[in-house]
């Protein structure tokens, strides 16, 4: 599996956005803007990516992408590479399917007093200032069968976290595993068999994912914190 592996660019200030948006703006976002929040993801509503803009931070719309949002294909949020495929599929038939650094960042300051104010007659937008900072892994890599031409599941891992410290710290004990090829390799064919006993019998989704994550990493595939 030939791939770039990226590190992340992280805000120099604190992780919050809290230039409040324009008058005019304000006065079509906050009454009558889409402000549902994603539970459990990332995904960034109207409003919130009004405010992301306004706070010159870059977002990115990814049509793959898809978390509890805001009903539309696709999600916008703050995405950054972490692993890059950067050729053909060679000898050992994986592919990196996706893998994101992601980051939300809660809206504080003279933001959040722009949106209380709104909130007096849209008691809904008090969502929008009860989120705070969390940082995310991303990664899935699959197996491309030779003979048949399908495709398997090896890895998908999804892990959130309150603080940049231990995201870096976990984005590297992973980096110490992928990057050493001889160290997982062999336990593919593992997996594979796996595989193909958990669709025989059936085997619940997550568990599925859990199962090959603690083989390759010795932890579980999700590990979400809830924006809420």
């Amino acid at each position: 599996m030939k791939y770039k592996c990226h590190s992340p660019i992280l805000k120099e200030e604190n992780h919050i956005v809290d230039k409040p948006l324009s008058k005019e703006l304000a006065d079509v976002l906050l009454k009558t803007g889409q402000c549902h929040i994603d539970h459990e993801g990332f995904d960034l509503n109207e409003i919130e990516r009004g405010y992301y803009e306004a706070n010159n931070v870059l977002i990115y719309h990814d049509d793959t992408w898809y978390k509890d949002g805001g009903k539309e294909s696709g999600t916008t949020t703050i995405l950054q590479p972490w692993y890059v495929q950067t050729g053909a599929i060679d000898e050992d038939n994986l592919i990196i399917d996706h893998s994101h650094y992601v980051f939300k960042y809660p809206i504080r300051g003279e933001a959040k007093e722009q949106v209380l104010q709104y909130a007096k007659e849209r008691p809904e937008l008090y969502r929008l200032v009860s989120t705070n900072y969390k940082c995310g892994l991303d990664l899935c890599i699959d197996y491309m069968n030779p003979e048949s031409y399908t495709i398997e599941p090896i890895l998908h891992i999804e892990w959130d976290y309150n603080n940049t410290h231990e995201l870096l710290q976990k984005a590297l004990e992973v980096e110490r595993v992928i990057n050493n090829p001889n160290s997982w390799k062999d336990v593919i064919p593992t997996i594979l068999r796996y595989n193909k006993i958990a669709r025989t019998k059936q085997i619940d989704a997550f568990i599925q994912a859990d199962t090959r994550a603690g083989v390759l990493l010795g932890e579980k595939a999700y590990k979400l914190i809830p924006t809420l």
